[in-house]
């Protein structure tokens, strides 16, 4: 696993391994100097020669000047690049969520999956714990190599005190990052759900539904749950890791009295200059120093490994194919074929052996009751899910045998669930696109009276999350700029599932009125409530509980009285004449 990252790691963002090997170089030459460096000026003095020891002692707090400034200066680099790392491994993972299968994102596991990925990156520090402590433990290794052969020149027997004080203490540290590691996965599942209601809870969306109806208080007594859950397993996680701790700092302060105890009685004893006792005690405390960096290190990097996990899981999860395959161009057919389909983790089929084909530059109309299936076949279309039985091709070709790329390309869609995001107008339409083409798109729609309205036209950026002079939009504009959206993408099959549910009776016909304009000479499929609108359309599917029940034109549909189109076409009609 630790292979694993480290070489996504470098593949992401070479430039941290580069300053890691610089922070190590300088770390060490630090910690070798400023344990020779006061024995120096000493054994200077016992020489007797003041004007040498004055000498070595500003050329020691020269040297020892520049290091502490190269290792603030490799600190903080590397405190970015962690930073920019942790940046990287995020987006790479944003990257993966776009090109994994849409349905892993409704299945629960993934789902979560990717919930403790990100989680790790976010809350958890994991790049930060990795790298900081592999960092912290390539520089102390080294250090301690250098520190014992410097010890064991002197006074072999405080090797063994500084051994069985590691000893202890790696024990220790074993025990407590054991008790970190099950506290981390105790942890996910309950701030998976906590994560769940906190971000429903500050949704502004939510906000008119929680006024008017007891759901908010259910789903703040719910968060109230979790959060005193989450604040007890802190509460006994501290307490657990602060009685750790300080054993941990016992054992370093015995070693450290028993060394200064043998190096004592040695300079009593044997009469050991002072500057060799300053320099031996000068390495063993370095040496302690350098063996509690590496606990500490070796804790969080192994925290950082379970917390990569999660990460690396996610990435393995197989992509969608995305670059092989064939290139699609322009659609000149789209056929089902037998195609029956159910939704993960569930037994009913929502399409059942349904069969029909478009033909380039027709209007089709897609009718039937709620559930029947008319949204799963954009979905099935839109390659967002696969069949579970039969094909869908496209000018004779599973659809499956196209690169990914070049067939969404190819299609463009405004879904039920359409979003907007908090950038301007002319953004939402189509990033990069000069204003009189978006001007264009917004007429369309029947908007450009209200756009050009705007202080800032339709530069104006939608919403106040980051923009105080962001505007508020109705539901009917929103989706007006959905429908301009969708227009405004060169594709050769438009896709308009529900595209007016939002806009008034005298927007919503202006739209079926010129639907073929709109359209402008390419294959379009619609689905909407309103049955009028079918009119407009060269073939109606009319889909009954999941099976085709018939494919043909309006006129004929009304033929069959008995037929599912004929009953809500009338019965709507019936509606509109009574009123």
């Amino acid at each position: 696993m630790m292979m694993k990252f480290a070489k996504l790691a470098y593949k992401i963002y070479p430039r941290m391994f580069y300053l890691l090997v610089l922070s190590t170089v300088i770390d060490l030459s630090a910690v070798t100097f400023s344990t020779y460096a006061i024995s120096l000026i000493i054994s200077q003095v016992e020489k007797g020669d003041v004007v040498s020891a004055v000498r070595t002692g500003v050329i020691v707090t020269l040297i020892d000047g520049v290091l502490f400034l190269l290792r603030r200066w490799t600190n903080a680099f590397m405190a970015t690049a962690r930073e920019a790392m942790s940046e990287a491994v995020n987006q790479t993972v944003s990257k993966k969520i776009m090109s994994l299968p849409f349905g892993y994102l409704e299945d629960p596991h993934f789902l979560e999956l990717k919930n403790n990925a990100l989680m790790g990156i976010n809350n958890m520090g994991a790049v930060h714990n990795f790298f900081n402590g592999l960092t912290m433990i390539i520089t102390n290794v080294l250090a301690i190599i250098v520190l014992g052969t410097v010890i064991m020149s002197f006074e072999w027997r405080i090797i063994i005190v500084l051994v069985i004080g590691i000893i202890l203490s790696v024990l220790l540290t074993v025990l407590s990052t054991r008790t970190q590691i099950r506290f981390f996965k105790e942890l996910l599942p309950i701030n998976f759900r906590y994560g769940y209601y906190l971000n429903t809870l500050t949704d502004i969306g939510a906000g008119k539904d929680f006024r008017l109806y007891s759901i908010y208080e259910v789903m703040k007594n719910r968060f109230k749950g979790f959060n005193d859950m989450i604040n007890d397993y802190f509460l006994k996680h501290v307490v657990k890791m602060a009685g750790y701790d300080c054993l941990l700092s016992l054992v370093r302060y015995v070693v450290m009295a028993a060394v200064y105890i043998i190096s004592g009685l040695k300079v009593i004893t044997y009469g050991m200059l002072v500057s060799q006792f300053t320099l031996t005690v000068s390495a063993a405390i370095s040496f302690s120093n350098a063996v509690s960096a590496i606990i500490n290190a070796s804790s969080s990097f192994i925290r950082g490994i379970e917390y990569v996990k999660p990460i690396m899981e996610f990435m393995a999860i197989d992509d969608e194919a995305n670059t092989e395959g064939k290139e699609l161009g322009e659609i000149e057919s789209l056929e089902f074929e037998h195609v029956s389909f159910k939704y993960p983790n569930t037994d009913k089929y929502v399409l059942d052996d349904v069969s029909f084909k478009i033909n380039k530059n027709e209007k089709i109309s897609i009718v039937g009751l709620n559930g029947a299936g008319k949204t799963t076949i954009v979905k099935l279309i839109c390659r967002l899910y696969k069949p579970d039985k039969g094909i869908i091709k496209v000018n004779g070709i599973d659809i499956y045998e196209y690169n990914r790329d070049s067939y969404i390309n190819a299609i463009s869609t405004v879904f039920q669930d359409y979003k907007l995001f908090n950038y301007s107008i002319l953004d939402n339409i189509k990033p990069h696109m000069d204003e009189e083409t978006g001007l264009n798109m917004i007429a369309k729609v029947g908007l450009k009276e209200a756009v050009e309205g705007l202080p800032e036209g339709i530069k104006s950026n939608i919403g106040k999350s980051y923009d105080d002079k962001g505007i508020e939009l109705s539901g009917g504009q929103m989706q007006k700029i959905a429908i301009a959206r969708a227009l405004a993408k060169s594709a050769s099959l438009l896709i308009m599932d529900e595209p007016t549910s939002a806009l008034d009776p005298l927007a919503e016909a202006e739209i079926y009125e010129n639907f073929n304009s709109l359209a402008d000479n390419r294959m379009a499929i619609y689905i909407s409530h309103r049955m009028s609108s079918s009119i407009f359309c060269d073939k109606i599917l009319v889909l009954n509980d999941g099976k085709k029940e018939s494919f043909t034109t309006h006129y004929e549909l009304m033929k069959n009285k008995e037929g599912l189109y004929y009953k809500l076409f009338m019965t709507q009609a019936d509606n509109y004449s009574e009123a």
